[in-house]
């Protein structure tokens, strides 16, 4: 019964190993793009080459191999079939755990802007001495919104700023300093530049700007209710809209709030 799943030409084979390797890609493309980095993180943080890279090994190069060595009664097909399905998982599994680790998990405010904090970015030690509990764990479905204090202590504070300059953590990759944004909201509201002035500036960039359109016509409200501040990310920079009276946060949009 059995031998009548078996392909019997190499484009038969070449077919079954791209239907599968389709499928898990496919897969892995979806918790990607909805959970560990949903828009805009996935452009904005350069995802699309690395995981063009990385599909592109899965989906094409394994079924292709086959393509090329697949013989119906061939002697050591079945394991040459298994070295190259082991390859193909390693180097799957080995991508997907690179994009995992590079998943943005905060977007923190400090200072004057926001900044987003990557999976492998974030300080482990500070981590587990946190007291909140929202932010004692690394998210898997989006990054968490958080706001940055520094400590009343004056050897605390001095220790970060020089941490900071010689390369070490700053203090939006220190969990322990994370409050609610709710509690830094007014700041931002000080720090942050009419919306008006980043659409003004940013008018080489069609699609950005009409993403920003759909996101003022979405809250019901003219554009001069809204304000934008940086948002730093690990290829470049983001905007981060907010309420021009409260602070809330309104969303981000790929327009580069230096232009």
């Amino acid at each position: 019964m059995l031998t009548r799943w078996i392909p019997r030409t190499r484009w038969q084979a070449f077919a079954i190993h791209l239907s599968l390797s389709a499928l898990i890609a496919a897969t892995l493309v979806a918790i990607i793009l909805f959970l560990w980095y949903p828009a805009p993180y996935f452009q904005s943080m350069g995802g699309r080459d690395l995981l063009a890279l990385m599909v592109g090994v899965d989906v094409v190069l394994g079924p292709a191999i086959t393509l090329i060595i697949y013989r119906l009664g061939k002697k050591g097909l079945a394991f040459d079939l298994a070295v190259i399905a082991v390859l193909q998982v390693a180097a799957l599994v080995y991508g997907a755990y690179i994009v995992f680790e590079a998943r943005p998990v905060f977007t923190v405010y400090s200072v004057d802007r926001f900044e987003s904090v990557v999976a492998n970015a974030v300080d482990p030690g500070s981590l587990a001495r946190t007291k909140r509990p929202e932010f004692a764990s690394l998210p898997l479905t989006g990054p968490r919104l958080a706001g940055s204090r520094l400590p009343t202590d004056p050897e605390a504070r001095t220790k970060i700023m020089f941490d900071s300059i010689g390369g070490g953590p700053d203090i939006h990759n220190l969990p322990e300093y994370y409050v609610p944004y709710e509690e830094v909201a007014a700041d931002a509201v000080k720090r942050a530049k009419p919306l008006s002035r980043l659409r003004s500036q940013n008018t080489t960039h069609p699609d950005e700007l009409a993403e920003l359109d759909r996101l003022v016509a979405k809250s019901g409200r003219p554009i001069d209710d809204f304000a934008y501040l940086p948002l730093s990310v690990r290829t470049g920079n983001m905007s981060v809209v907010i309420d021009a009276k409260t602070g809330a946060v309104l969303g981000m949009v790929a327009l580069d709030p230096w232009w």
